[in-house]
């Protein structure tokens, strides 16, 4: 993994202190499939908590990181049903829920914390 991905890596432990970051497999250019599991998404799921994944790409942080996905077993409280941007898509071998949120005119460099952040911030707000 580039040394970009790593600091990426230690990034999303400081963000999500309470989570376990897994490399699930590196993509062989120096990027990595990552998840963040046990991450907290709040009263308007079930369940409440769930994981968080992506692929890390090895130009970080001047590349998007797109699409995110969260566990495919998370529903809204409220029984309503989840609407583009929000798609059902397996990753990594696992039901996923796939979260377009894509930063189309990206001028610097984001981490991949504060893109798993405004992805989370986005489900919790969406209506």
């Amino acid at each position: 993994m580039t040394p970009s991905v790593e600091a990426s890596l230690d990034g999303l432990r400081k963000a999500f202190p309470g989570s376990t970051v897994s490399v699930l497999a590196e993509d062989g250019n120096g990027g990595a499939f990552v998840a963040v599991e046990t991450v907290a998404l709040g009263a308007r799921f079930v369940p409440s908590t769930t994981w968080v994944g992506a692929h890390l790409p090895s130009n970080l942080p001047y590349a998007d990181i797109y699409p995110v996905f969260i566990g495919g077993d998370v529903k809204k409280a409220d029984g309503t049903a989840f609407v583009a941007p929000v798609t059902p898509t397996p990753w990594q071998a696992r039901p996923a829920w796939q979260v377009s949120r894509r930063n189309n005119r990206m001028m610097t460099g984001q981490t991949a914390a504060a893109k798993f952040v405004k992805v989370l911030d986005f489900l919790r707000t969406m209506p």
